[in-house]
């Protein structure tokens, strides 16, 4: 193997490292499906996201944006003003986006809806780690026009139907209720685009030496 040759498989194993990192970085994005069919079909019942931070002073290092919201034949009621507080956008809605940011110790959005056949939209989590070694957290609850929550396993007798801690790039899905919610993995877009492209850079460059050897 030539000076060049070596040069250039260096260029090459930096690149694909340099796009192994990003990749390791991305955001948490999942797809989530709620079956709603057996809730009251009548207006009052409710869905409620919650973002805690972990260092307990709002620091304000992450997000959660859900949107692509599908009702399912249902209709979104009014935002509950009680049960929405803290790092909120005041234009969330379940008709259009919404975003919160953990900039306060307890961060909560709370949205009254008429259920149809099923909830589902897709979550996109930042991921960064709290330095307190208490990660921040995301759940999501569904109350029904009793203000009772949907009955679910979580063990904190909360009875959140999901929880996830962001305490890894790819935090795990606590799903309470897997007969009645589905989370499934997205594969972040502009991962997959370095990937390829970093593959394509590795084939230019083993061409070049091919064609210099």
């Amino acid at each position: 193997m030539n000076n060049k040759t070596l040069r250039y498989l260096t260029i090459s194993l930096a690149l694909i490292f340099c796009v192994g990192q990003r990749t390791a970085l991305a955001d948490d994005i999942v797809n989530i499906t709620v079956n709603t069919s057996s809730l009251p079909v009548v207006p009052g019942s409710e869905i409620v996201f919650e973002l805690t931070d972990g260092s307990g002073i709002g620091d304000a290092n992450n997000t959660a944006t859900l949107s692509g919201f599908g009702l399912g034949g249902g209709l979104a009621g009014g935002v509950d003003t009680i049960n929405s507080t803290g790092g909120f956008s005041p234009s969330s809605s379940l008709g259009s986006a919404v975003s919160m940011t953990d900039s306060s110790f307890l961060n909560l959005f709370g949205q009254f809806l008429t259920p149809g056949n099923s909830l589902s939209f897709t979550l996109d989590l930042t991921t960064n780690l709290d330095a307190g070694g208490t990660p921040d957290q995301f759940s999501m609850y569904i109350f029904d026009p009793n203000g009772i929550p949907i009955a679910t396993t979580d063990p904190t007798l909360l009875d959140s139907l999901l929880t996830i801690n962001l305490d890894a790039p790819n935090p795990t899905s606590n799903n309470y209720v897997p007969t009645l919610l589905t989370v499934t993995p997205v594969p972040e877009p502009s991962s997959l685009l370095l990937i390829v492209l970093g593959f394509a850079s590795l084939g230019l460059l083993r061409r070049r030496v091919r064609l210099s050897d």
